[in-house]
């Protein structure tokens, strides 16, 4: 038979557990704000002038709602951003853009040329940011094939081929707009959209399965939801009838260098087994984040005709 406690023992307990309970205190910790720092998206490509976004970051505990992304962004006269290739300078000016953050800055003076090199210069809140970069060799896309699914033969992927020079250290990028969707070329939504030429140095190349690109910013992107009813398969795939353009970047290896890491961040955050993987940026001054790439763009734009026939458009 087990023994029952006796009074003086139960007294006891009860006594200490009020004790405890009374040594209770409510502690308030004023936890630090993070120091401001900021996110730097800037490009320029041949005939085309430099366009820079600029984003700040927030305090971990902070609330994130549509005021708090719409004050993240930096732009009109709260940031100076100046572009020069050596000889001349460009002051960029407040611009819209059909792509987030939406607010960004354009210039009016200076055009990306072939090996040209440009400076980027950043003022903001009285921290400076600067960055240079370089516009490689241009290579042209040299042949574009329709990959008809075996399901559905008005629906398919893209693949693309081109030509890689005979020196070794070329780096690539592909992005794809449909015109029927978007005003911007965005990441196709499968797979990376970088490559180099260390397999393939001074061969036929080759970019696929290309399916549509999308904005990938989840707290503005509605593509989803507009497209709730549409198999997810049709988001993805090209249709007849379909006019797309595809465009073959060369970049640097600096530029390359940051993609690399950004998407190496991307697939080990939150892995506890994977070694952490910082972003290799190449904005100097004051800490901040992202990029300034010269891109040397190739552009084919394509119309699908029918399941056996696309055309190249001028």
């Amino acid at each position: 038979m087990k023994r029952l406690l006796n009074f003086s023992t139960l007294t006891l307990i009860i006594s200490f557990l009020i004790l405890i309970g009374g040594c209770e205190k409510d502690i308030s910790v004023d936890l630090p704000r993070a120091d401001e720092k900021i996110t730097v998206e800037a490009f320029i490509e041949p005939d085309s002038f430099a366009v820079v976004f600029i984003t700040k970051n927030a305090s971990y505990f902070d609330p994130v709602d549509t005021i708090a992304v719409a004050n993240s962004i930096i732009k009109g006269n709260q940031a100076l951003v100046i572009v020069d290739d050596g000889n001349n300078i460009d002051t960029l000016i407040p611009a819209i853009f059909p792509r987030w953050p939406y607010h960004g800055y354009k210039g009016t003076k200076i055009k990306g040329q072939e090996n040209g090199i440009y400076n980027l210069k950043v003022f903001w809140n009285n921290h400076e940011y600067f960055a240079t970069t370089s516009i490689p060799k241009i290579i042209p896309i040299d042949s574009i094939k329709f990959d008809k699914f075996s399901f559905n033969d008005s629906l398919g992927f893209f693949n693309i081929f081109w030509k890689d020079p005979i020196e070794i250290g070329n780096y690539y990028s592909v992005t794809v707009r449909n015109h029927k969707r978007h005003q911007w070329f965005y990441r196709p939504f499968f797979g990376i959209h970088i490559l180099d030429d260390k397999i393939d140095n001074n061969s036929t190349m080759f970019y696929g399965p290309i399916s549509q690109g999308y904005e990938r910013n989840a707290y503005y992107n509605d593509f989803m939801d507009n497209l709730e009813n549409i198999e997810f398969v049709d988001i993805l795939a090209y249709r007849i009838g379909d006019t797309i353009s595809i465009k073959l970047s060369t970049m640097d290896k600096m530029s390359f260098q940051f993609w690399s890491s950004w998407y190496r961040n991307l697939i080990t955050a939150g892995n506890p087994f994977a070694n952490p993987a910082s972003v290799k940026s190449n904005i100097q001054g004051d800490p901040a984040n992202g990029y300034w790439i010269g891109y040397g763009s190739y552009i084919s734009k394509i119309h699908i005709v029918s399941k056996d026939s696309i055309e190249v458009l001028p």
